[in-house]
């Protein structure tokens, strides 16, 4: 790789597995030093596999709930008590729903969903807004989703908190602008990822169908005729992180295969 992240501090949180583990590695082998944040115990295996992979990584796994905000500001005070400094932040952590009709949405959904989605991005950008003016500079990525851009039936709970994250980005990049911070979004479309198979078999039991069948449904659907990596959400991050993408801030980076333009 070409090390365009030299020596910065970056913070990860949904960094256990998934879309923020390959996030995570990938900014640690562009030379940034790496703290890994989730709230399951498999983060730790995650920072593990880091260090191994890259030695010279001075970041370390910290467990934590992001709704909480004071689990989230004892975890920023502590990147920057530790490692002098906050570069990179890449809010990641999120989570589904089933394929619910809105009447059947439970209140423990809802605030599990917009706690998590919203509410934790949310924490991690607010204490992240308190240290990195101080610094002059600063990159901030929130992971959105194509979900966050339109309207699909029976996710509706989803999409919205997906596109809170969105319009909350636009808003903060305004906000930290005058400082030098920039302020973007990527949106994965359909991704291969545990999440997105274990909706897939949950939304074709719903259909009666089989996952093989479904699983061709949504292939139909996407231009380039596949789910997209977690690598390819990674290369948009490190983008937008680095110099390359210097000049972006308030955007909301499509990487979708195609599925949806804007």
């Amino acid at each position: 790789m070409t090390d365009r992240l030299s020596d910065q501090v970056a913070l990860v949180t949904g960094a256990a597995q998934g879309i923020g583990r390959v996030i995570a590695l990938r900014l640690a082998e562009e030379g940034a030093h790496v703290v890994l944040a989730d709230r399951l115990p498999a983060v730790e295996d995650a920072a593990a596999e880091l260090r191994t992979k890259f030695p010279r990584n001075r970041g370390f796994a910290v467990c934590v709930d992001v709704t909480r905000t004071e689990e989230v500001d004892r975890m920023v005070g502590d990147t920057v008590e530790r490692l002098g400094r906050l570069d990179v932040l890449v809010n990641n952590a999120g989570v589904n729903h089933p394929m619910t009709a809105v009447a059947d949405l439970t209140d423990e959904t809802f605030d599990h969903v917009i706690g998590v989605n919203f509410r934790g991005t949310f924490n991690v950008c607010r204490a992240s807004a308190r240290v990195m003016p101080e610094q002059g500079s600063g990159c901030i990525v929130n992971i959105g989703s194509w979900y966050g851009k339109q309207g699909f039936a029976y996710f509706g709970l989803y999409c919205a908190s997906k596109a809170a994250v969105i319009r909350f980005t636009e808003s903060l990049a305004l906000e930290l602008a005058p400082h030098g911070i920039r302020v973007n979004s990527v949106c994965p479309g359909n991704m291969a990822t545990d999440m997105h198979w274990n909706s897939l078999r949950e939304e074709a039991k719903i259909r009666d169908i089989t996952f093989e069948e479904m699983d061709r449904q949504v292939k139909d659907t996407i231009p380039l005729g596949t789910q997209g990596k977690p690598e390819e959400i990674a290369s948009a991050v490190v983008y937008l992180a680095s110099e390359d993408g210097g000049y972006l801030t308030g955007q909301a980076i499509n990487v979708n295969g195609g599925c949806l333009f804007h």
